[in-house]
């Protein structure tokens, strides 16, 4: 897969984790609205990020940043007020337009009063070097990360999944970025329940399809987290139960609903396997999930991009390890983390049990987490054990 831009997106995607942040190439947003055809749905594209930076900011709050790349003679004066428009709807909080030639001294003011940061190529280079870094970002097998090549193979092996897959991949590259943040937590569980059926522990691609959706949970375990400190950082599962439900007032509305289903079953009006139960049945090991990584918080961004950095090379074949690519860098806490969250998905969305040993494989040293070839873990407090005591 060839694409103009590229070159520029790679070298942008290497600044941001200079800088901090764990990446994503190529972030399409687009909502679902009424075809010419009645009763159908059809896909209405907003525009797309064409490099999105997250971290955490002294607080716990997901920082994040937009970059766009153009080649070629586009206008970057009416290029900078489209971002600034994407800036605002995305809610970022910091955002570049580079650009492959010379930007204009107007455009360069504009860009000031815009608060965006203009940059040419070469002055990304330039940029680096104010922000050194002690990853092996120019050694392989890192270095993949930012190697055209490397990138377009990952992209082209995305576009030639099994069909059977497209529902949970369409929700990964445009769903996901457009659902209310709440409603997240869930919607992936679902998503990977939907094709638990084809997603297969032996088949590499598919592992990585896993690992990726790991990065996006733990980014939406940390949104959740964000939220619910504010409120209920010494009740997370009081605070959980009102972010995935919507707010106190909801929590109250549905679980009088549930009260009339649950009088319903009982006279015996309702089948006895019909969930009345406003939440879903891994709720509480979700809830374990986040104080685990509300404890370790400092930890995030590294678990991020190891699940980045793992999920790119795997969806390749490369056969490397998160201990290989950082080095001396490597955490086995954060990669216990993202360990974690793959194990949670696994286990509440019912995977292939090879999945999650495949993972652990790429994310833990073995002598940081014996490997085993049971399926999936017996309990929660087994499968996200990090040595911490449970928060009350």
């Amino acid at each position: 897969m060839s694409e103009l831009d590229l070159g520029l997106k790679v070298a942008a995607r290497r600044l941001l984790w200079r800088m901090g942040y764990s990446t994503r190439i190529d972030v399409p947003l687009r909502a679902y609205g009424s075809s010419p055809a009645p009763g159908v749905a059809s896909a209405e594209s907003y525009t797309d990020l064409d490099v999105l930076g997250v971290t955490l900011v002294p607080g716990g709050s997901v920082g994040t940043a937009i970059v766009d790349c153009k080649t070629g003679g586009s206008s970057a004066i009416s290029r900078m007020f489209w971002v600034r428009g994407l800036v605002d709807f995305f809610g970022a909080s910091s955002a570049y337009v580079v650009r492959d030639r010379e930007i204009s001294s107007g455009a360069r003011q504009l860009a000031s009063r815009l608060d965006l940061t203009a940059l040419t190529g070469s002055e990304v280079a330039a940029l680096e070097q104010l922000h050194p870094s002690s990853l092996p970002l120019g050694a392989e097998p890192l270095s993949n990360l930012f190697s055209e090549k490397h990138v377009a193979a990952v992209m082209q092996r995305y576009a030639e999944q099994d069909k059977k897959l497209k529902s949970l991949l369409e929700y990964r590259q445009f769903d996901y970025w457009i659902y209310d943040e709440h409603l997240n937590p869930v919607q992936m569980v679902e998503h990977l329940r939907g094709v638990r059926r084809t997603l297969d522990g032996q088949n590499p691609q598919h592992v990585a399809i896993l690992l990726d959706c790991a990065w996006l949970y733990l980014l939406t375990m940390t949104h959740a987290i964000d939220q619910i400190r504010r409120v209920h950082v010494s009740n997370v599962a009081l605070g959980l139960k009102e972010y995935l439900l919507g707010g106190p007032a909801r929590v109250h509305e549905k679980e009088n609903i549930a009260t009339l289903l649950g009088e319903l079953q009982a006279a015996g009006e309702l089948p006895d396997t019909v969930s009345v139960d406003p939440l879903p049945s891994y709720t509480t090991a979700m809830a374990e999930l986040l104080n685990r990584i509300m404890r370790r918080g400092d930890r995030v961004v590294d678990s991020l991009r190891y699940l980045e950095y793992v999920s790119s090379a795997t969806m390749v074949s490369a056969k490397t390890s998160a201990a290989e690519g950082f080095g001396v860098n490597y955490d086995p806490i954060a990669a216990k983390i993202a360990e974690n969250v793959v194990a949670f998905l696994v286990q509440s969305a019912e995977l292939d049990g090879k999945l999650l040993v495949a993972a652990r494989a790429l994310l833990v040293k073995p002598a940081d987490s014996p490997v085993t070839d049971q399926a999936s873990p017996t309990s929660p407090t087994d499968q996200l054990d990090l040595g911490l005591s449970p928060q009350a």
